[in-house]
């Protein structure tokens, strides 16, 4: 998805991106990386408001009033710039409407036209609008509390198995950027967003290596050279070959390309995925791995609230996710089952 009011010059084999509104240039990088669409959206917050009076109360007043609060500010550029575009729709199409006589089934309605993700998008803007108008005193309930998300075809990003990472670190050796970029994401359970920018400033004097998430905003803490918690504490040798793979090729950022650069969001996306097709892992990809070490901590007997510090979660329901899944393996497996998946645990850490 392209940004919106942006000019693209080309100039050989180059193209140049000029902020169209303000005529403001943009930098020379991707525009999916997060450098881009911050200046991106740095020179939109310059344009004036032309916009004409809107009428109290009514879906194009509440879109323009979300887009001004505090709660709009806090999340991250490349959050906003995902669910601009579906508030856009949306004010385009029932702007005029007041938000006080929408009901249920006008909300189910608009969604109805849509396919399953664009239309979970738009739910959540519809209730970013009616959250609004609770602030505004517009409305005392919002009916799009009992709408639920629409079904999507895909399982989404499946996690890598024991079998998968052994595989990987079987293929990749120690001291290639492979290996240094898979441990850095399967130990720290990071988006691929947030590892692409990770470097040493990111670990503190305590030891904990802590960032704050792009796409929620959500701070997460790992354990870097802290303490591991006693459910980690099988990990301490794997944490320990974790660093010093990472830190052995780190630079500036803990995952930068042989001639000593940044790696883009996309491009350490595409470069997980290759190394994995290459030790013959196919289906998986780099999302994957945070699901693997978000699981482990549940197996391990990690509790919601460790979940949501180490993958940064915003909210406790999506940490229950991978506690309830552990919870249904451990009724199944019986204990010298369980005593072996620990031994073996153990003895992968050891590797």
């Amino acid at each position: 998805m392209k940004l919106p009011r942006v000019q693209r010059i080309r100039r050989g084999d180059k193209v140049l991106c000029y902020h169209r509104p303000t005529g403001t240039r943009l930098p020379d990088l991707p525009e999916t990386h997060p450098e881009f669409i911050a200046a991106w959206a740095r020179a939109e917050a310059t344009v004036p408001d032309y916009a004409p009076k809107l009428d109290k109360g009514s879906v194009a007043m509440m879109v323009r009033n979300v887009r001004a609060s505090k709660r709009w500010k806090g999340l991250s550029t490349t959050y906003k710039v995902s669910l601009r575009f579906h508030l856009e729709r949306i004010e385009g199409a029932h702007g005029t409407l007041p938000v006080k006589g929408l009901r249920e089934k006008h909300i189910a309605a608009d969604l109805a036209t849509l396919d399953p993700n664009p239309a979970n998008a738009s739910l959540k803007c519809w209730r970013l609008i009616f959250a609004q108008a609770k602030v505004d005193n517009v409305i005392e309930t919002d009916p799009s509390l009992g709408i639920k998300k629409a079904q999507t075809k895909s399982p989404g990003h499946a996690a890598w198995s024991q079998h998968d990472v052994d595989r990987f670190r079987e293929h990749w050796r120690p001291g290639t950027r492979q290996r240094a970029a898979f441990e850095l994401l399967a130990w720290t359970g990071a988006r691929v967003s947030d590892a692409a920018t990770m470097c040493r400033s990111h670990i503190a004097s305590d030891g904990l290596l802590s960032f704050r998430q792009q796409k929620t905003g959500g701070l997460a803490h790992v354990p870097w050279t802290s303490p591991l918690p006693a459910w980690a504490r099988a990990w301490e040798t794997e944490r320990e070959e974790v660093r010093a793979i990472v830190m052995a090729t780190a630079g500036f950022t803990l995952l930068e390309t042989s001639l000593g650069k940044s790696r883009t969001v996309k491009g350490l996306s595409n470069f997980i995925t290759a190394a994995a097709v290459a030790a013959g892992i196919t289906g998986k990809t780099p999302h994957g791995l945070r699901k693997y070490r978000l699981s482990a901590i549940a197996e391990s007997g990690g509790s919601a609230h460790a979940i949501m510090a180490w993958g940064g979660h915003a909210s406790l329901a999506e940490a229950e996710a991978y506690t309830r899944a552990a919870s249904r393996k451990a009724v199944v497996i019986g204990a010298e089952q369980e005593q072996n998946a620990v031994n073996e645990l153990k003895n992968t850490s050891k590797r």
